[in-house]
């Protein structure tokens, strides 16, 4: 087992209550899951980290990571027994959706593995839990053969989770034949409707079905919920899904604030030329477009991003994930778009630092696809969004960003598209991606009334990670409540 300090994991106190940390493969999921072993373990909580040896190198190192109680476990992927290439060791690298059962049946023969290891006594105290992301159902028969309770992690909000279940719940689309027609989600605080078009059905195949049933089933047997959310941000809906599944939630983000920042160093070419290129910025005038790790435009789309981006008139940086990068980079050298913006315009084809250009004081805005991470960021950051979903339960976040917490404007997305599959198709023109941009960045009684939500609900996320705030005494409370099941089993 590889430990990040043999030191701190050596005076270790077989008596701290000990936990199981088994994040989904994907940089999307890991990476909370890593902040939030960093804040168990920095309350003192023995925390192992399940990853697999591809995936280690991947999870990084943030400064104070030596001092603290946190040990890596990384088992063997079965990439070859559950028929997928050599390497397919995380979402973002399966070649295709097709190897998504592929992936799943992968994960789930982690089990024998890890009950074997965390079993033999030979590493470490026994567990006192298991957390899992809610995508590792099979986790929920590990904890059972170790004798301890299985929580789960929910990698959404609240109110997107609460939207999912009642809409799987009560089979809202049943019967409905048109998949643009908004149909009403019962049993929420508010009134919410949404289209098959626009709900999180996109990882559709063979097993999917049945794959979605063993999640719910499994989180339903759960012996509570943690999420990455705050409790100040939507209370209404952490009330409703803790009521409607009759088990608590710990609402504990967001998790990425309670860590150091990682420091960029030369090594990291795009973060170093990212933070000179902000510096040379007026405050708020600079707006991000990034779609996250797993969405990829087509080359059609993203010429209709850049003009919209090029009439604008705002600096921007923007994060470019292509379907095809070689058609991408010759498109920019023949149609001159990069000469033209200048120096107004920074385009990154590779990592880009989210979070650093979001906490930036030059970044205004962010035209985001609503994944909960960057939502969570863009809302630590006190910043306003351009909202431009693609899929899962990002038109979900959309309605909580833009209805409730009202600090997004919608680019204008109508269907979602399909992970893994490729799509020439345009679903925002120029003039509506020039248009969200304006909408965020101008002036006007509404634009400043919708920054200045933004800017007080960025104070509370960081009220909420601080010491005695909602999200602290969450982690707390968590590690008491384990403690209490530790001594009582």
């Amino acid at each position: 087992m590889s430990t990040v300090s043999g030191s701190a994991v050596a005076t270790a106190d077989s008596e701290m209550p000990h936990f199981v940390l088994v994040p989904m493969m994907a940089a999307g999921h890991a990476g909370p899951m890593l902040d939030m072993a960093r804040a168990l373990a920095g309350r003192g909580a023995l925390v192992t980290f399940v990853t697999t040896p591809l995936n280690l190198p991947r999870l990084g190192r943030a400064p104070g990571d030596a001092a603290l109680p946190i040990r890596f476990l990384p088992l063997r992927f079965p990439c070859a027994e559950a028929g997928l290439p050599e390497g397919c060791e995380s979402l973002d690298a399966l070649p295709g959706l097709g190897l998504l059962g592929n992936f799943n049946d992968a994960c789930a023969m982690l089990r024998g593995p890890l009950v074997a290891r965390l079993s033999d006594g030979k590493d470490s105290p026994p567990p006192s839990c298991v957390v899992s992301d809610a995508c590792h159902p099979w986790t929920g028969g590990a904890a059972r053969e170790l004798g301890v309770p299985r929580l789960a992690f929910d990698g959404f909000c609240a109110f997107s989770s609460l939207c999912m279940r009642q809409i799987n719940l009560h089979r809202v689309f049943e019967g409905v034949d048109d998949d643009a027609r908004p149909v009403r989600v019962p049993g929420l605080p508010i009134d919410v409707e949404i289209s098959r078009a626009r709900s999180p059905g996109n990882f559709t195949g063979p097993g999917m079905k049945e794959f979605g049933e063993e999640i719910m089933a499994e989180s339903a047997r759960a012996d509570g919920l943690v999420v990455n959310s705050f409790a100040e941000l939507e209370p209404v809906f952490v009330d409703a899904y803790e009521a409607a599944i009759a088990k608590k939630i710990w609402t504990v983000g967001p998790l990425f604030l309670t860590t150091a920042p990682l420091a960029a160093t030369t090594e990291d070419a795009n973060a170093v030329r990212c933070a000179s290129w902000l510096e040379s910025m007026a405050p708020r005038s600079v707006v991000l477009v990034s779609f996250g790790s797993l969405a990829r435009s087509s080359l059609p789309q993203l010429v209709e991003i850049a003009h919209g981006l090029e009439a604008s008139n705002r600096p921007f940086i923007w994060a470019v994930k292509p379907v095809d990068l070689t058609e991408f980079e010759r498109w920019l050298s023949d149609d001159g778009f990069e000469s033209r913006v200048g120096e107004r315009g920074l385009v990154l084809t590779g990592w880009a630092p989210q979070k650093a250009i979001l906490s930036h004081p030059a970044t205004g805005a962010f035209v985001t696809h609503c994944g909960w991470n960057s939502v969570l960021e863009c809302v630590a950051a006190g910043l306003p969004m351009a909202t431009w979903p693609h899929f899962a339960e990002q038109f979900l976040n959309e309605k909580l960003v833009v209805d409730v917490l009202r600090v997004g404007v919608p680019v204008g997305v109508k269907d979602a598209a399909q992970w893994g599959v490729d799509t020439e198709g345009v679903v925002a023109t120029r003039e509506d991606v020039e248009t969200a941009v304006a909408a965020v960045m101008d002036g006007g009684e509404e634009a400043s009334a919708r920054r200045a939500r933004a800017a007080e609900l960025g104070r509370k996320a960081s009220e909420a990670v601080a010491r005695g705030g909602s999200s602290d005494r969450n982690v707390a409370l968590l590690i008491e409540h384990v403690e209490q099941k530790k001594s009582t089993a």
